[in-house]
């Protein structure tokens, strides 16, 4: 897997339909009053929280004008996690070794042998050839299909993350994250970790649902549509896979919102970009920011 692929990848939201959601979020649908940014307000005290898209296909751009309203306002951005550190040689290294077993071991002792020829036989219509299977780990091997499906259906193109980042860095403004890279490697290690017959199952079930995935999730992401996201993203990682829901989702919304109460107590105006799955939900971060009193509107 090259190194674009593991930089989009490594930056989760949400699950795949499970995977698809982690790393292709974007859209077709607009309309004139929605958006996916909201301004969350304490006081005099302002931020900007954005649900974001990692990889978009060229026809999303322009983005939606929320967007570089929030951006033009702010004096901070701040990231899921240091999208600079992700592309230096060592977290590039790092990462490539956290989708591999280092014990010798292989995904064919984990799994049934039919889903495992099931996915031999995938992965070689991708033109892979079957021995770059041995030893990686159920999330190197979904990823990499994952990022393959993605690219043949034409969403290839700058997400709004990378956007974001490379124009506040051109333009001197600040950039930080909300997480460390070596918490977001730990989440790529362990994805699928205990239960690979079902998650490679439902994974593999899933690649065929790609092309009219996207375009659902899509439109709800360019509408803000909270319930949509909900329903596409929440639900079905809630049900289907409890555990990485409260491991990706809740647990992450859990340790950044300790943060963006801070950035509500200082007067630098923020710009939070993180992937829209976070923002929907009970638990999601537009609930809670409204359950702890913040008063929160969508940005028009």
């Amino acid at each position: 897997m090259d190194n674009s692929l593991m930089r989009c990848a490594m930056r989760f939201t949400q699950g795949v339909r499970r995977l698809l959601t982690l790393v292709c979020l974007t859209v077709v649908a607009t309309t004139a009053q929605a958006s996916s940014v909201w301004k969350v307000s304490s006081g005099d005290n302002v931020l900007y929280l954005g649900g974001t898209v990692h990889v978009l296909r060229q026809q999303d751009y322009p983005l939606p004008v929320e967007f570089d309203r929030a951006y033009l306002r702010a004096d901070r951005l701040v990231f899921e996690t240091d999208l600079a550190q992700l592309r230096t040689t060592d977290v590039q290294q790092r990462m490539q070794r956290a989708i591999r077993y280092g014990d010798g071991s292989d995904l064919s002792q984990r799994i049934s042998a039919g889903l495992y020829q099931r996915l031999a036989t995938i992965w070689q219509q991708y033109g892979l050839p079957v021995e770059a299977l041995n030893g990686l780990r159920p999330s190197g091997i979904v990823i990499t299909l994952t990022m393959l499906n993605l690219k043949q259906i034409g969403v290839d193109a700058q997400g709004i993350d990378d956007y974001y980042h490379s124009r506040a860095v051109k333009e001197g403004k600040p950039v930080s994250g909300l997480e460390t890279v070596d918490q977001q490697i730990g989440f790529l290690a362990t994805m699928g970790e205990g239960d690979e017959e079902t998650f490679m199952r439902m994974s593999l079930d899933e690649l065929d649902e790609a092309a009219t995935f996207v375009d659902d999730i899509l439109a709800a992401w360019r509408q803000g549509d909270l319930d949509g996201l909900e329903h596409l993203i929440v639900e079905d990682m809630r049900r289907e896979s409890p555990a990485q829901y409260q491991t990706l989702l809740v647990g992450r919304n859990q340790h950044w919102m300790p943060q963006i109460k801070a950035m509500l107590r200082d007067r630098p105006v923020e710009f939070v970009l993180v992937g829209s799955g976070h923002l929907a939900g009970d638990e999601g971060l537009i609930k809670q920011l409204q359950l702890a009193g913040y008063q929160v509107e969508r940005l028009q």
